[in-house]
């Protein structure tokens, strides 16, 4: 026979129980896990905090059955999604930032089913906000505890994995393998079709095919992958039409330029189809939606902080000579420049070619300038900025021009930065990587941030963003 086919136990394989549990089972378990638990954090917060408050229990049916509601419109939010099987929570779609926003809906949504049955004066407003916090650390360390355990019975057998057969050229075949054993994803190489070069005949491929279909049906194989490599070939079309006859998944590899991009699809234009690589950072209604959110939040930020912002113009006239405001040229969406805002905190007003920066015990810096920089109250007059639409309130921190020229020579991905617009804010900067950059390095880990930013950026991932600016230690370190 011109191919060869093998049924193999890998090296690596990972002996599975004869009880172990389907995916399936897992992704149930981990369903009813988050919805009990969520109902217990709220019976659990109601007594604890109506004990403490009122010296009794209180309405204990009531708590649940808020815990109940709420549980059930989270999990809902991911099982509709079919994010619960075992392979989906290991790959990491659930970020941070996405469970922000879920938990933060279902209690918009409990808010509104409360306000449509007037019930709203039935329920204590401090223990909603306690079970709101607590049930939100309660669902992210779930989260990444029901990652961990999934992991690790995986790796111990406990779970079926699904059963794989490769169909690719010998030379391609052993790569492609270990590229889907390697990890937890809950996939399993138990089958290959080793396809020879010098098969280009109809009979000659067709003959492979037709003992490879037998052996699947024979295997049970739950996913058939087809590699790339065979693509210049006739064998592609006459494999996928011969393996549609099995109820498997049928999937074809992409090269190593499409799988640098985890979001890339396949998409449509008229008759035409395409892979997509990438999409805009941000959709039409996510765009709108930050910004709706940027124009609400700054312009109430500005009307209360109003009184702060005089009290720190006061405070700089007096300390030194010079402007209140220190205005320098940055570089915002897709490289258009723009004038930033900030409290002027040095007695130098660089904007020309060469921007100094600010350096610990940096004898620029002012009496009342070294107070507002450590406690990031210089950056408040950018609010001026996101209300013009020049920034938004999170984003990768803007540059000075002089800085981005000099940095985008030297870091091949730093021009992505400028795919959304800067931010007061940011990722990087709740991280620790804010302030002076001294090294090359430092600048690579801030690019890193703000590019991992720009790929998961979301409204969820905004508030998280916020959240931590506020009371995380990292975000005031290194501030100069």
């Amino acid at each position: 026979m011109l191919g060869s086919i093998r049924q193999f136990a890998s090296p690596n394989f990972v002996k599975v129980s004869r009880f172990a549990l389907t995916q399936a089972g897992i992704g149930a378990a981990a369903f009813v896990i988050e919805l009990a638990s969520i109902a217990l954090i709220a019976l659990a917060t109601g007594a604890a905090y109506h004990c403490f408050v009122y010296g009794e229990q209180g309405l204990v049916g009531t708590y649940a059955a808020v815990g109940g509601l709420a549980g059930l419109g989270y999990t809902s939010a991911f099982l509709l999604r079919d994010e619960y099987a075992a392979g989906a929570m290991l790959e990491g779609g659930r970020s941070p930032g996405r469970i922000f926003l879920t938990w933060g809906l279902v209690f918009t949504g409990l808010s509104l089913i409360g306000f449509l049955t007037k019930s709203t004066h039935e329920f204590s407003r401090g223990w909603l906000l306690v079970f709101f916090v607590s049930g939100l650390a309660g669902v992210l360390v779930l989260n990444a505890a029901l990652n961990i355990g999934i992991a690790h019975i995986m790796a111990r057998g406990w779970v079926r994995r699904r059963k794989v057969m490769i169909v690719a050229l010998a030379s391609d075949a052993i790569s492609l393998e270990r590229e889907i054993n390697e990890g937890t994803t809950g996939f399993w190489v138990i089958a290959r079709t080793a396809v020879p070069q010098s098969a280009q005949q109809p009979e000659e491929i067709d003959a492979v095919l037709d003992a490879a279909v037998v052996n699947a049906r024979m295997l049970g194989i739950d996913d058939v992958v087809i590699s790339d490599a065979l693509y210049g070939s006739p064998f592609v079309e006459r494999a996928v039409n011969a393996f549609n006859v099995l109820p498997i998944a049928l999937h074809l590899t992409t090269s190593g330029l499409v799988r640098r991009f985890k979001d890339a699809r396949i998409a449509r234009f008229g008759q035409t189809a395409t892979v997509s690589l990438t999409r805009p950072p941000l959709g039409t209604f996510e765009a709108a939606t930050k910004r709706g959110f940027d124009m609400a939040a700054a312009g109430l930020a500005l009307l209360i902080l109003s009184p702060l912002f005089a009290a720190i113009a006061v405070l700089i006239k007096i300390d030194s000579p010079g402007p209140v405001f220190f205005k320098q040229r940055r570089r915002g969406y897709n490289t258009e420049e723009f004038r930033i805002w900030k409290f002027r905190t040095m007695t130098s007003l660089d904007d020309g070619d060469v921007v100094v920066q600010a350096t610990e015990n940096d004898s620029r810096i002012t009496t009342v300038g070294n107070f507002l920089r450590r406690t990031s109250l210089d950056e408040l007059p950018q609010l001026i900025n996101v209300l013009k639409g020049e920034m938004s309130l999170v984003g990768p921190r803007p540059h000075a021009v002089a800085h981005d020229r000099f940095f985008e020579r030297r870091i091949a991905l730093y021009p992505r930065r400028l795919n959304v617009k800067p931010g007061i804010t940011g990722w990087a900067q709740v991280n620790g990587f804010r302030g002076e950059t001294r090294t090359e390095e430092m600048m690579r880990q801030r690019v890193e941030h703000d590019l991992y930013y720009i790929d998961n950026c979301s409204l969820g991932f905004d508030l998280y963003i916020l959240l931590l600016t506020l009371i995380s230690p990292k975000a005031s370190r290194n501030a100069r």
